[in-house]
């Protein structure tokens, strides 16, 4: 299961302002998150190569569907991780946390996206305590 995604990021360097914008797949894989990515300038320029960074469902936290404000938005698939440190790697992301814009028309697969972890993340947690 994949679902497309896209955020601005804010680079500062003393007065000057730079926003990239990263454009990327997100992937659940034999219980990991994968993330492929690569960043842009503002011009539409590629920036870096594509870019790995997996992340183990045991290092997350939580994971949500934030639907767009208005109706013909999209949302974020908001990830949050246990320790700030393991999303540290990724580009653009803030204290354990990155919010991936997700456009309308893959708004569906974004929730069901979100759910399947969550339910996973749940069968994993009750299989571990039942286990103890």
């Amino acid at each position: 299961m994949s679902i497309p995604f896209n955020y601005s990021m804010y680079e500062t360097e003393d007065v000057k302002v730079e926003v990239k914008e990263v454009k990327g797949i997100l992937s659940f894989l034999d219980g990991e998150l994968l993330f492929e990515y690569k960043v842009y300038d503002m011009m539409g320029n590629g920036l870096s190569n594509l870019s790995k960074f997996s992340i183990q469902l045991d290092h997350i936290k939580k994971i949500q569907y934030k639907k767009g404000l208005l109706f013909f938005t999209g949302g974020k698939l908001i990830i949050e991780a246990n320790q700030w440190a393991f999303f540290e790697p990724l580009p653009g992301s803030e204290q354990g946390k990155i919010k991936l814009n997700i456009k309308r028309n893959d708004k569906n697969e974004a929730i069901r996206f979100s759910t399947k972890i969550n339910l996973y993340m749940s069968q994993k947690r009750l299989g571990d305590m039942e286990g103890e």
